[in-house]
């Protein structure tokens, strides 16, 4: 008897650790899934807007250093109008993964959690529900890769992925903060879907290098220096 309850309270245990992860929420109705997946990507629009550098239109008016500012200020007053969106959304529904809204969708409301670095508690959270949607095949590993390193560099620690980058004074790109394991980042970074080091660090200099390509031709950088 004494041998069943155990395994009883066992089965129980196991059920319910099961349902926390499978059965977080109801099932979102198909008009209201309708309506997230729209407003998802109006959020992604914006914050792609914002997310390289500012219209020409804005530095021939203001000039380059007033353009960039006026830049910036729309930049941080978009994201956290985006952020409070994505947390009234979670409030609401728990983390949007694949089951919920779709890949596109997930990866809309991951985006705007990327860029929160004025609230680090927030995307810490984030981490640790994206953390349990990937355990059921729930989410991006590559996308909780990079909220990963973004909240270690955030707090000033160094990446594990290596999916944040800065540029050396070539313009080449390299990981900020440095690596944790330079020696297995490769391994690393294959497990959580992620390209070679050398072809996405090649990638984000040519990258750097097409966007900043007139200052660099007046440094004397003629081309990208890629990693061999």
């Amino acid at each position: 008897m004494k041998i069943f309850k155990q395994f009883f309270s066992l089965f129980i245990l196991c059920f319910t650790i099961i349902c926390f992860f499978s059965c977080k929420t109801d099932a979102i109705p198909e008009s209201e899934k309708a309506e997230i997946i729209t407003e998802l990507n109006a959020i992604k629009t914006l914050d792609q807007k914002y997310a390289g550098l500012p219209p020409v239109t804005l530095t021939d008016k203001y000039g380059y250093e007033k353009g960039w500012e006026i830049f910036e200020i729309q930049r941080d007053s978009i994201g956290l109008l985006n952020q409070n969106k994505i947390k009234e959304l979670y409030k609401k529904y728990g983390y949007l993964g694949y089951k919920e809204i779709g890949k596109q969708a997930s990866h809309d409301f991951w985006i705007s959690i990327q860029h929160a670095d004025n609230d680090i508690e927030f995307q810490q959270a984030m981490l640790e529900e994206l953390k349990k949607e990937i355990a059921i095949n729930n989410g991006s590993k590559s996308e909780y890769a990079m909220l990963e390193d973004r909240v270690h560099i955030n707090t000033g620690k160094k990446q594990r992925f290596g999916t944040q980058v800065t540029y050396n004074s070539f313009g080449q790109s390299i990981p900020k903060n440095g690596l944790i394991d330079s020696v297995n980042i490769d391994k690393l970074r294959k497990e959580f879907d992620l390209p070679t080091f050398r072809e996405y660090y090649n990638e984000m200099t040519i990258d750097h290098f097409e966007m900043n390509k007139s200052n660099m031709l007046k440094r004397g950088i003629a081309e990208p220096k890629l990693y061999k």
